[in-house]
């Protein structure tokens, strides 16, 4: 199976947000915006080695609108 760019995307956003807000747990309130630039820059490195963008604001924001989506269901799932 093959996944699309947006696809690819999704994932590797997911992931990297993902791994930020698992940090931010542990981390002081002033780390946040270092955590968050962190995952950016690694979030755009992926996703140039995978010959794709980093999303525009635009782009982004339904990225998150999507994932907001995917997650809602999977938590629905979940308490089945």
């Amino acid at each position: 199976m093959n996944l699309t760019n947006r696809e690819k995307q999704l994932v590797t956003l997911a992931y990297y947000q993902g791994s930020c807000d698992n940090a931010k747990v542990s981390a002081r309130q002033e780390m946040f915006s270092l955590l968050d630039k962190a995952a950016i820059e690694s979030a755009s490195k992926v996703l140039e080695e995978l010959g794709l963008e980093y999303p525009d604001t635009t782009e982004l924001k339904a990225f998150w609108n999507e994932m907001e989506q995917i997650t809602l269901y999977l938590c629905k799932e979940g308490n089945r």
